[in-house]
């Protein structure tokens, strides 16, 4: 007997595994089908397409996604700082307090996350609810507790859900394509391609590829692909803080919003160059937090910087706005019209804080001007679409007076997330971080501005299917430096500009369909931008083993 997939219902799984592929967090990416029309407008595509032997759409679709990983490495973080989770580049003295010396860790994570999207038949079409939480852990780490990032000790029983997404997406032509009004909790990037009907490969790939821009946020969003023109408008409040109550008796919110205007049109098939405006006002005065009660959000935070490698500016409860002017494109990054792809982008980025503490003994503004730019070349030499070469170079101005009245460096949403921005397609291991993980998200490198500095890097990988669509195997290596000399961290040891090398391999079978294993190694060779630093005193290396299942 031949059992066959229907194509309605091999498309909606595709679809729903979009969903959970763009909400796996910092979890490697995978494959995803495109989007079908929702139940209740099935008539005229049934008759068109002709499907009488399909089964019928479900109105709920359940996925689970599934991720482990074992870590051996010197890098040595502290994740009790923020309740098992360690973030921020190497070498810096607070955060996760991330050393690389002569000891070695290990250790091993795990995530869960379920996706629940239900399409009623009733609603014709026009809208759908979706659901996803969050259980991530390290093995061996508390138990019998209440608390996020926590439960693998023994007897377990931990409370250890987390909020993912609670969104409900409204769709007034009943073509998803065409226009979706997303409402709640969603994913928000800085790709204008709406992330709960687009494959996270595509995501990665395309607009800033997640350097500016990459999480969750609660807002309001409006997605368009019609006729290859794609467009989004986002408004979504980043934080909020009673930043005047103790001093003006003043209960009422003051919030950190942003607004984004993203269009891209199509020059010719399979490539489009696209434009952005953003906008953020902040009248927080630096009292909204990225971890409640822990870490504050913006620019002022004396502590977020070490968990996510951005600059502090040297302001006092600070006011203010930040826009951002880009450019991006993307030729044949599916390689559908040929064996060659390209992707890039430029981003400018201005505003101005002004401190709200007349009295203040530090700078009473910070103007900030930065310039940054990105382009990936890929060669798809082989049989499969994994045969692939790829060449990369990422740039961002440096500021090398952080102390005073202006930033010229990238100014990412780092600086009020944890972390807000994850650029995964970096294919590195140490320089930047590994980025299918849980709980650990530590490299050289964690946030486009490099600490303030800027950024100059240039990475080149090579892969290949040993056994098509079965076995393949990656090799990389990259180079990075700051954009200016940074300051010494030891009196009279001077630093230099090279951040490091590393060359790195990963081997990585397929059991079953989106069930995955692999192996995972590198070597940075760091460079002088640590001389002088007393918690970097070696090169950095780490071994992975990874597994991945997709089910549904």
């Amino acid at each position: 007997m031949t059992w066959r997939v229907s194509e309605t219902d091999r498309r909606l799984r595709g679809c729903a595994l979009a969903l959970a592929l763009g909400s796996a967090g910092l979890s490697s990416p995978a494959w995803a089908q495109g989007s079908t029309p929702l139940p209740g407008a099935y008539a005229e595509w049934h008759e068109a397409k002709n499907r009488e032997e399909d089964a019928e759409p479900r109105e709920f679709v359940l996925i689970n996604y599934f991720f482990t990983r074992v870590t051996a490495s010197n890098q040595l973080a502290d994740p009790s700082g923020l309740k098992g989770v360690a973030l921020g580049p190497i070498g810096l003295p607070a955060g996760s307090a991330v050393r690389v010396d002569g000891r070695s860790a290990f250790f091993v994570e795990q995530r869960w996350i379920p996706v629940l999207e239900y399409s009623p038949f009733f609603m014709d079409g026009l809208a759908s609810f979706r659901a996803q939480v969050e259980v991530d852990y390290l093995w061996g780490r508390s138990a019998n507790a209440l608390q996020q990032n926590e439960g693998g000790g023994f007897n377990a029983d931990q409370v250890n859900i987390q909020t993912k997404n609670v969104n409900v997406a409204l769709y007034p032509t009943k073509k998803p394509a065409e226009l979706a009004i997303v409402m709640g909790t969603q994913p928000v990037y800085d790709s204008y391609f709406d992330p709960t009907r687009t494959p996270l490969n595509d995501i990665i790939r395309t607009g800033y590829k997640l350097a500016f821009l990459g999480s969750d946020a609660t807002g309001l969003s409006a997605f368009s692909h019609y006729k290859g023109h794609s467009s989004r408008l986002s408004l979504l409040p980043l934080g909020s803080a009673q930043a005047d109550k103790a001093l003006l008796d003043d209960p009422r919110l003051k919030y950190a919003v942003l607004g984004m205007a993203d269009y891209a049109y199509p020059v010719a098939p399979g490539t489009q160059v696209g434009l952005s405006a953003w906008y953020l006002r902040d009248d927080t005065k630096g009292d909204a937090y990225a971890f409640e009660g822990l870490v504050k959000s913006g620019p002022s935070s004396s502590g977020l910087p070490f968990f996510v490698g951005t600059s502090r500016f040297n302001i006092e409860r600070p006011t203010g706005w930040v826009g951002w002017l880009g450019a991006n494109f993307h030729h044949n990054i599916d390689f559908r019209t040929g064996p060659f792809g390209a992707s890039g982008f430029v981003m400018y980025n201005l505003g101005r804080y002004e401190s709200s503490n007349p009295e203040t003994t530090a700078n009473p503004a910070v103007d900030i001007s930065g310039l940054s730019a990105n382009l990936e070349l890929l060669y798809n030499f082989g049989r499969t679409p994994a045969d692939l070469v790829t060449l990369e170079g990422m740039f961002s101005t440096g500021d090398s007076n952080l102390d005073d009245g202006r930033y010229t460096s990238a100014f990412t949403l780092n600086q009020y997330g944890l972390p807000g921005a994850v650029w995964f397609n970096h294919k590195m291991l140490l320089l930047f971080p590994f980025t299918s993980t849980a709980n650990n998200y530590t490299g050289a490198v964690t946030d486009l501005s490099n600490q303030g500095f800027g950024l100059q890097t240039v990475l080149a990988t090579g892969a290949y299917d040993l056994i098509p669509n079965k076995l393949n195997l990656k090799l990389g290596v990259g180079h990075a430096r700051s954009s200016v000399t940074p300051p010494e961290t030891t009196p009279g040891v001077a630093r230099g500009r090279i951040i490091g090398t590393e060359i790195n391999a990963e081997l990585r079978y397929t059991i079953r369909y989106l069930m995955t294993v692999g192996l995972h190694g590198g070597y940075m060779f760091r460079g002088n931008f640590y001389d002088g630093n007393p918690r970097v005193t070696t090169n950095p290396w780490a071994a992975f083993t990874t597994f991945t299942w997709y089910a549904f």
